[in-house]
């Protein structure tokens, strides 16, 4: 029986597509997110067993599938996974969901991710910590300058099972603090734009190296009655996408000290609201046909693969504009271990790590995100290639477009090679420091609401951000 999704709906594209979310058990070990088991000597054995202990914001199905998996073949070892909000699936049951960027997150899912983050704050500073930590929210850089996490290339480096080589190592590099290695991203998801790229070859610019000053005048050139240029992101989900590109420009280390550049970010402010103030953006959901350019989120292999073959056809996968130099395409990651540095476990905590980062677990249906592991993402391309074709059962996938057609996707042996060729250009790291993004997100709502100046939102944020960083 064929399975059939609704086709362009700018807030989210659902594929019926049940096989990709297998579910694999576990057993539930953690609290609901309270402070994990202290790290020491009374908790590194039980039963004989040396434990792990591990904090997440979430406990997925891959990580309650590795954790099975891990268990049975190292009897000797107890992953303990301690997390805050479990899984809800009751939204999504059996369905794969591509999202739209813009939306941006929910306030519930805000709070959720600013109480984690004050639970390990706590436990960290207190050396209650567990032995590996989620930091994907966490300002990890932080601890690492402080010695709170330790450098996994230590053990890495000395397990000559491990090879770097097998894996993306442009996306360790992104993550990596000078010659330390603080978080190792487990999957990795891709910050771009989906757009006209002719409008970008006619006025000579290049996306690989085309500014938001650029990207603006752009809009402004080519504004036509009836479609926008930037559609379904909202004011502040765009500045947080811009502060996500230019980082390195406002937020600045001279080697001492770190300085928050207001100017240079009451710029981008204004700039952003101008867009908006003459219509050359919105917030309003719109579909290929009626924007230039929307912001998307590629989660997946399977979203890079289907999203050229849906909607307008000039429509190609972009960068976003940035500082007007290549830095390759932003990337973020839904998963960045790092370990404490007073674990008394560190072994067999890097066992279980080196084991998420497997071409078995990276493989998993399971792990929903691009794998870091290089032939796993060629296996899950393969399957996906499988999958359409309706190979193993079933018979493939249908979208079907608002006019009432259909469309049967495809991947062919060279969108395949397009994909994999395409993942050593993904370097730059586009998360940051969450705390700092959390903090701009809090403020510039002040102006986009009309309560604030730029000037003052910016001057605030100076003071704020310079505070906390050289705290």
């Amino acid at each position: 029986m064929k399975k059939q999704a609704n086709g362009w709906k700018t807030g989210a594209l659902i594929l019926l597509c049940a096989a990709m979310t297998a579910c694999a058990g576990g057993k539930d070990k953690g609290g609901a997110g309270g402070t994990p088991a202290a790290v020491g000597s009374e908790t590194e054995k039980s039963n004989g067993k040396t434990v792990v202990t591990m904090s997440v914001l979430t406990k997925d199905r891959f990580l309650a599938e590795a954790e099975q998996k891990f268990e049975a073949a190292h009897p000797d070892i107890d992953i303990v996974i301690d997390e805050l909000v479990p899984m809800d699936t009751s939204e999504v049951g059996g369905k794969m969901v591509m999202r739209q960027g813009g939306g941006g997150e929910s306030e519930k899912e805000k709070q959720d991710a600013e109480k984690y983050a004050n639970n390990v704050n706590t436990a960290i500073m207190s050396g209650n910590a567990a032995d590996i930590i989620s930091v994907e929210n966490l300002p990890f850089d932080k601890y690492a300058e402080k010695g709170l996490l330790a450098d996994w290339n230590a053990l890495a480096e000395k397990d000559g099972s491990f090879r770097k080589s097998d894996y993306y190592e442009n996306i360790f590099k992104g993550l990596s603090k000078g010659d330390g290695w603080y978080g190792i991203p487990v999957s990795f998801t891709l910050d771009v734009m989906l757009g006209n790229a002719e409008l970008l070859k006619q006025n000579q610019l290049d996306d690989k190296t085309w500014t938001w000053d650029q990207f603006v005048d752009l809009l402004d050139k080519t504004k036509t009655e009836g479609k926008y240029g930037l559609a379904a992101i909202s004011p502040e989900s765009l500045l947080g996408y811009l502060v996500g590109s230019v980082y390195g420009q406002v937020v600045k280390n001279d080697g001492k000290s770190w300085t928050f550049d207001a100017d240079a970010f009451e710029a981008y402010l204004e700039k952003i609201k101008k867009l908006y103030d003459t219509g050359m953006a919105t917030s309003e959901m719109m579909g290929p046909d009626t924007a230039n350019f929307n912001q998307m989120n590629m989660n997946s292999p399977m979203d890079v693969v289907l999203m050229p073959q849906m909607g307008d056809k000039s429509r190609a996968m972009l960068r976003p504009p940035g500082i007007g130099q290549d830095e390759g395409i932003p990337f973020k990651s839904g998963r960045v271990l790092g370990l404490n540095a007073k674990s008394k476990a560190q072994d067999a905590a890097w066992s279980f790590v080196k084991f998420l980062l497997s071409e078995e677990m990276q493989s998993s249906m399971s792990l929903m995100q691009f794998p870091v592991n290089q032939a796993a993402l060629q296996n899950k391309l393969v399957e996906t290639k499988n999958m359409l074709e309706g190979k193993g059962g079933g018979g493939g996938i249908q979208i079907r477009n608002k006019d009432g057609t259909t469309l049967q996707p495809k991947l062919s042996d060279e969108d395949i090679t397009r994909v994999v060729n395409l993942m050593p250009s993904v370097s730059k790291y586009s998360n940051q420091n969450p705390k700092v993004l959390a903090m701009i997100a809090e403020e510039s709502a002040a102006y986009f609401s009309g309560s604030k100046s730029a000037d003052a939102v910016a001057k605030s944020l100076a003071s704020r951000i310079g505070t906390y960083l050289n705290e």
